[in-house]
């Protein structure tokens, strides 16, 4: 592709094939989050059609984070080195390739390495979404397209409870299967969007020697090690509580609140529109008082909305926390994906923005699994009651966030001054 096709007009809000971009990206992130909501809502028939424990369902959703981990940190600087258009192309097909091998296994440990390989296609996601934003879009523009792009994670979520409310009644495998088309998206994104390879510093560096290799370290000098450290532990508190939710949730309204499979994917459904309005609303409210202040504030309606969730008795009034919960963790996700981007320049921003946000995916690796051994011993009421925690810890790291934000714009200002 020639290089014009990254070439903005003047007046233009990005190149020509920004709407391309944004198409591909949104469907492949879809796909990313559809992968992993089926597995929480198909969680009840896999411990059943296997005969497992409730630890070893958690540990099947942590080994996808596990492998969202560690495809995050080499697959982040195999985009920003080779290409974000490539890296999103090869991530794409390998969740499809993972979701459709679920057909031919059969007990838990295959179970366990195929999550973890399916995961790591998972964690290269995002952070070449957040480059291939960069590229196409003016600057004006991008925090509203991420928060479009993004907000098929919710949209991922109400589909895999329909799927759930079709298909769970026949075979649950047939769920996966439909996470296959993937294949399609990572065909269409090959041809739709343009090749960035040309400015990728591994293919500068044939013709120039002053350009090197993105390593491994670059985003750990100067005020950087403090911007990752605290975007990290911010993915980290969103992670954690975000998947204890998607893991346990539907399992909790039926095993603790006696819903059927029909009632537990409508409340399912209800509560991920509450996710999409937070990702659609959040990217605005942040443009008003600015990103950092939004976050904080997401992550302290979440933590308050999911305690009350969680500990109060009954059920009417799930329909309307639920949505509610799930709009401040929308705002989480939303936020988080559009601070991160900008944290980073454009040379570290999809390894940067990436491996913020994926190694942060410890937290659900370890929520999960935590959740299933404190709800084995005292009901899932009492495991979940974890996850308002998380958020609450969000809110002190969104706080420290937004000061080594500042700082870096205050070095970066002095910086432009001098002569």
């Amino acid at each position: 592709m020639k290089n014009d096709a990254f070439y903005i007009a003047k007046g233009s809000p990005g190149t020509k094939a920004r709407w391309a971009v944004v198409a591909c990206c949104a469907a492949a992130y879809f796909f990313d989050s559809y992968d992993m909501y089926i597995l929480g809502i198909t969680m009840q028939s896999i411990l059943g059609d296997l005969n497992m424990t409730t630890a070893q369902g958690g540990l099947l959703s942590s080994a996808t984070m596990l492998g969202a981990v560690i495809g995050s940190v080499f697959l982040g600087r195999f985009a920003s080195n080779r290409g974000n258009k490539l890296c999103l192309v090869v991530c794409t097909a390998w969740i499809g390739v993972g979701s459709l091998a679920v057909v031919f296994v059969s007990s838990f440990p295959a179970w366990f390495a195929l999550r973890v390989f399916t995961g790591m296609g998972i964690g290269g996601i995002m952070g070449p979404i957040h480059a291939l934003i960069w590229q196409h879009w003016t600057p004006g523009h991008r925090a509203k397209i991420t928060g479009v792009t993004f907000s098929t994670f919710p949209i991922a979520g109400i589909v895999a409870s329909l799927m759930g409310k079709l298909m769970l009644v026949a075979d649950f495998r047939w769920i996966f299967v439909t996470a296959g088309f993937s294949l399609v998206v990572a065909l269409v994104a090959q041809f739709a969007i343009p090749d960035d390879r040309h400015l990728a510093p591994a293919f500068q560096a044939k013709t120039s020697k002053n350009v090197e290799k993105i390593k491994l370290n670059e985003i750990l000098v100067g005020n950087y090690k403090w911007i990752t450290l605290f975007a990290i532990l911010a993915s980290f508190s969103n992670m954690a509580a975000c998947w204890a939710m998607n893991t346990w949730i539907p399992s909790w309204l039926m095993t603790d609140r006696g819903f059927d499979v029909s009632q537990m994917t409508n409340f399912s459904m209800l509560n991920y529109v509450g996710g999409l309005a937070g990702y659609l609303i959040w990217g605005v409210i942040g443009s008003k008082i600015g990103s950092g202040k939004a976050m904080v504030a997401a992550y302290a309606l979440s933590a308050v909305a999911l305690l009350a969730y969680i500990a109060l008795p009954g059920g009417d009034y799930l329909l309307i926390l639920g949505p509610l919960l799930y709009f401040g963790q929308g705002g989480c996700g939303c936020l988080n994906s559009i601070l991160f981007a900008e944290a980073y320049p454009e040379r570290t921003r999809a390894y940067g923005s990436g491996t913020t946000f994926n190694v942060g995916r410890i937290g659900s690796i370890i929520s999960p699994y935590s959740v299933a051994l404190v709800g084995a011993s005292f009901g899932l009421t009492v495991g979940l009651l974890m996850a308002p925690a998380f958020f609450a810890f969000g809110v002190v790291v969104s706080v420290g966030l937004n000061g080594v934000l500042r700082k870096q714009r205050t070095l970066e200002a002095a910086e432009a001054d001098q002569p």
